[in-house]
């Protein structure tokens, strides 16, 4: 998976790639990274609750009602994450069935490298198998 994830950064890196601030997968990443931060600060002053320390316990059941207003964050954010995966998985969609599409218009390896098929093979066979 690794070989994988640094072929696409090589792709990437080859083809002028870069982040666009403003793409609905940023924001959701930031709301994700707010709500994991959230979810572990919550798990450490559990167990620091659980450890006997008087502090974390006062902050962890502080009263129902901030337990209450913590909740309707937690589900408001992750109801905004879940409609933004929605909004996501639909342009995912859209890109897929422009993809053959897209296929089509790449010239074939041969054009691009303007090798013969032939070249190409032979190359590739006089290759040790460590390259």
């Amino acid at each position: 998976q690794a070989l994988v994830i640094e072929e696409q950064l090589r792709r990437a890196a080859y083809l002028n790639m870069t982040e666009d601030p403003s793409h609905p997968s940023m924001a959701l990443n930031t709301r994700f990274s707010e709500v994991e931060c959230l979810a572990e600060s919550h798990q450490h002053l559990s167990k620091e609750s659980m450890s006997g320390n008087k502090p974390a316990n006062a902050v962890l059941h502080k009263g129902s009602s901030s337990d209450l207003m913590m909740l309707t964050v937690t589900f408001y954010v992750f109801l905004t994450v879940l409609k933004q995966l929605e909004e996501l998985l639909s342009d995912m969609k859209a890109d897929v069935t422009r993809l053959p599409a897209t296929i089509a218009r790449i010239p074939p390896v041969a054009v691009r490298l303007q090798m013969s098929e032939r070249n190409i093979l032979s190359r590739l066979a006089s290759r040790g198998p460590d390259t």
